[in-house]
């Protein structure tokens, strides 16, 4: 079997699982795979993208949705990096001997403790 027809057959079993628990197919497709759409529980969802879709009805409710959820992909963004940047720090504290460096250190992961935090309170 081909790769083609492998990821088309198990596309194919994911459809016929969610029919089967009670998903509704419906009428529009997924703007990125042009494959339809499904509505579970209130949640509308692409099988193959795995990604959620959401429905505006004007178009400044449109670019209010993208910007929420652009700020919100650049927040995780940047909570991955201060947590990256902290662990980097505690490594330079476990290497490090110098006091006054250990302290600057610290100094360093509480602002960026302090940012996560203020990050944390937007949402």
């Amino acid at each position: 079997m081909s790769n083609k027809n492998f990821e088309e057959s198990k596309y194919f079993k994911e459809i016929s699982k969610l029919l089967l628990t009670g998903a509704t197919m419906m009428a529009e497709s997924c703007p990125d795979c042009n494959v339809p759409l499904f509505k579970k529980k209130d949640k509308i969802f692409c099988p193959k993208c795995k990604k959620q879709a959401i429905y505006a009805s004007t178009e400044n409710e449109a670019k209010e949705i993208e910007q929420k959820y652009s700020f919100s992909e650049t927040q995780a963004t940047l909570q991955d990096i201060l947590t990256g940047k902290m662990n980097f720090l505690a490594q330079k504290i476990a290497s490090s001997e110098d006091i006054p460096e250990i302290r600057e250190i610290l100094n360093l992961i509480k602002e960026i403790i302090e940012v996560l935090q203020n990050l944390r309170n937007l949402t």
